[in-house]
Order: structure tokens, then sequence, then C-alpha cells
């Protein structure tokens, strides 16, 4: 295994702000606020909270996301909030998860590898 294959973790005892780039996937079950912009995944865990525009392959949101969001697919799952505009051609909620602002399905997405 090389380091390209595990992905980022942020843990639940950390708060972080600041700007994320790069081309992994991200796990945050702690704080961030700031700005997110992946290649790959992002996963906001239960205990998650984040605040900052997100751009990503996919956002799978447990928790809290704050921001704007523009990816290939979003879904927030039960117990997730997301408070933002959304921007993906797949989007999905499920029983008891909550999406507070606009959602465009229509839209032309930069290729993600």
């Amino acid at each position: 295994m090389t380091d390209a294959n595990i992905p980022g973790y942020l843990g639940a005892e950390l708060v972080v702000r600041g700007r994320v780039s790069g081309e992994g996937d991200l796990t945050i079950e702690g704080s961030f606020e700031g700005e997110l912009n992946l290649q790959g995944d992002l996963r906001v865990g239960g205990r998650g909270r984040v605040r900052a525009p997100v751009i990503a392959r996919r956002v799978a949101v447990e928790g809290r996301l704050e921001g704007d969001v523009e990816a290939a697919e979003v879904i927030v799952r039960e117990g997730g909030r997301l408070v933002g505009d959304v921007r993906a051609p797949r989007v999905g909620l499920e029983d008891g998860g909550a999406l507070l602002g606009t959602v465009e399905m229509d839209v032309e997405l930069p290729e993600f590898e």
C-alpha cells in the first residue's frame, strides 16, 4: 500500500481552519472551516461539522455541512444536514436527512479522473 491509497481523515477531536485541496478522499469527523477542493470523495461523518464551499467528485453528508457544493454526486444521509446550494447531476436525500438550499442538476462539471 502506498501513501496515495490512504484516504485523509480529520478526527473528532480536531478543529481545522484553512484550505484543503488534493486528489485523495477525505473523511471529516471533526470541525473544518475554510475551503475544500478535492479530486476525490468527501465524507462528512456523523460527528463532522464543515463550514466551507466544497468541490469534490462525490460528497456524502452524515453530519453537518454549511456551504455550496459542486460535485458529480451528492447524498445527504439519515441525520445529515446540508445548508447551501448544490450543483450536481446526481443528488440523493435519505429519509431523516435535510437539505436547505437550491439544487441544480442539469449541469456540466469538470472531468474527475
